[in-house]
């Protein structure tokens, strides 16, 4: 099931990796990354949109996520 996940997060160097990361070691694939400076310096504003089937998967992403120190919010749809 195609999902997509929403985030606003700091710019910074590393911030990519670190969320990419968290798929990885999920085994999960983003199929779609989409990122945009927003309207506050040093912020911004992230889409990506992953092929995820299991609910339970799919929670513990976003968990891992919302977890992150450079992501400041993280909404799915």
């Amino acid at each position: 099931m195609e999902r997509t996940i929403h985030f606003t997060l700091v710019d910074q160097v590393s911030t990519l990796n670190r969320i990419t990361s968290a798929f990885v070691r999920l085994q999960c694939n983003i199929d779609e990354l989409h990122v945009k400076h927003s309207d506050k310096e040093g912020i911004s504003n992230m889409k990506l949109k992953v092929n995820i089937k299991d609910d339970d998967t799919f929670k513990i992403v976003l968990k891992k996520l919302s977890q992150q120190v450079n992501v400041l919010s993280v909404k799915s749809e």
